[in-house]
């Protein structure tokens, strides 16, 4: 996803990809900071290229960030994913915000749109439980088995050379056992959904 702040972006993005042949795979975010920049929201909205990962809002409730979807759908672009990235608050210690996953379900029953997780920034470190795993892990799969569409988690190279958010991010190495993990959450969950399918 290329994050968008403010409305030249757009077109900057359209011109760098027409240069590039038009690849595929573009989807502008809407970073947790804009989330209420009505004026963006409506502009990105008014774009029905590419669709657009909204997170949700900084310090705003899930029904406000809710309805800066409506916003972009307003303007007739309805290729929206809501991103749960944790809410901070003053219990969100040791994480670097509260993981928020448990709303999923709530915005699949209350709205049509594909959702995301981000349990890198929910945890905000490589901090590992008793059990050996990565927080940033059970954050993964709590978020896979409540039925996300989609996980956003950060990888580098060298995590202590990144720029920005290298203490949450996983290793290359990692992820072949990362793919793994999720793919064992993603059985859990269809295996959950046939329980309760089940008369």
């Amino acid at each position: 996803a290329m994050e968008v702040t403010h409305e030249q972006h757009i077109e900057e993005i359209d011109n760098y990809l027409e240069k590039l042949g038009q690849p595929t795979g573009v989807m502008l975010q809407i970073g947790t900071r804009n989330t209420q920049n009505f004026e963006l929201l409506k502009a990105v909205g008014r774009q029905h290229t590419y669709p657009v990962l909204l997170k949700r809002g900084f310090g705003i409730s899930l029904n406000e960030s809710l309805n800066a979807a409506e916003y972009l759908a307003s303007e007739g672009n309805n290729q929206v994913i809501f991103c749960l990235r944790g809410m901070k608050t003053s219990f969100n210690a040791p994480h670097r915000n509260m993981v928020d996953f448990a709303h999923l379900p709530i915005i699949k029953r209350l709205t049509r749109m594909s959702v995301c997780i981000d349990p890198s920034h929910s945890v905000g470190t490589r901090e590992a439980s008793p059990d050996g795993v990565l927080d940033i892990l059970h954050s993964t799969s709590q978020g896979i088995i409540a039925g996300a569409n989609m996980v956003l988690v950060d990888f580098h190279p060298s995590p202590t050379d990144a720029l920005v958010d290298g203490p949450q991010a996983l290793t290359l190495d990692e992820l072949p056992k990362f793919i793994e993990d999720t793919r064992i959450s993603r059985e859990a969950y269809k295996q959950r959904v046939e329980l309760w399918a089940e008369k």
